[in-house]
């Protein structure tokens, strides 16, 4: 059994068949992704078709929760208009399902990360899908993990890919026109494609 661990994918469909294509996954095989598979890229609703017929187990990334946030979106909000255009109410059921974090015997999947100064359980769920500094004390917060279990995460695209001590984060900026990024846990194993362009501008 390989386990394949997604970066932040943002409706980058194609990019994310090729990497599928390359890791070239068997029945025994586990895919994960940490989230943000949905919006401003431009094909979320066959991002999430295609991890549901690859058993993939996904996180919840921030555009997730922000979706469920403002369903139905009544409000007349830019994000809202985006939001609704995705055309993803049928798969509405397997957004809510997603859990804010996966702890398996050897990792730790989250999107954003948590604060390590105390249990991710007890983490809001606000911060596991956004944090990227400890304010109080001016550190990014993996700087102050210390625990056993390797982290894999998301969601900063400005940092980019990063191995740190016993964290990796997954966010290559396929959506800015970087690469999409996954790694083979077993074979620490880096498989990346290219972004076929530049389907927004990095914030």
């Amino acid at each position: 059994m390989r386990t394949l661990i997604i970066g932040d994918i943002h409706g980058c469909f194609r990019e994310l068949s090729d990497l599928i294509e390359k890791f070239g996954p068997t029945d025994n095989d586990q895919i994960y992704s940490v989230g943000d598979v949905i919006n401003r890229g431009p094909e979320s609703i066959n991002c999430i078709k295609l991890l549901k017929e690859l058993n993939a187990k996904v996180v919840m990334g921030n555009h997730e929760h922000w979706y469920l946030r403002s369903f139905p979106f009544k409000e007349k909000t830019q994000q809202n208009k985006i939001f609704k255009s995705l055309e993803l109410e049928d798969h509405l059921r397997w957004i809510y399902d997603l859990p804010y974090y996966i702890e398996t015997p050897k990792f730790i999947i989250v999107h954003a990360g948590f604060d390590p100064r105390r249990p991710i359980e007890k983490n809001d769920k606000d911060v596991l899908v956004s944090i990227r500094m400890l304010e109080d004390i001016d550190k990014p917060w993996f700087e102050e993990y210390e625990g056993k279990k390797h982290v894999y995460f998301g969601h900063w695209g400005k940092l980019g890919l990063y191995y740190g001590k016993n964290v990796t984060g997954l966010d290559t900026g396929c959506v800015y026109g970087k690469q999409l990024s996954g790694i083979v846990v077993e074979e620490n194993k880096l498989l990346q494609i290219k972004a076929k362009k530049v389907y927004c501008t990095i914030s």
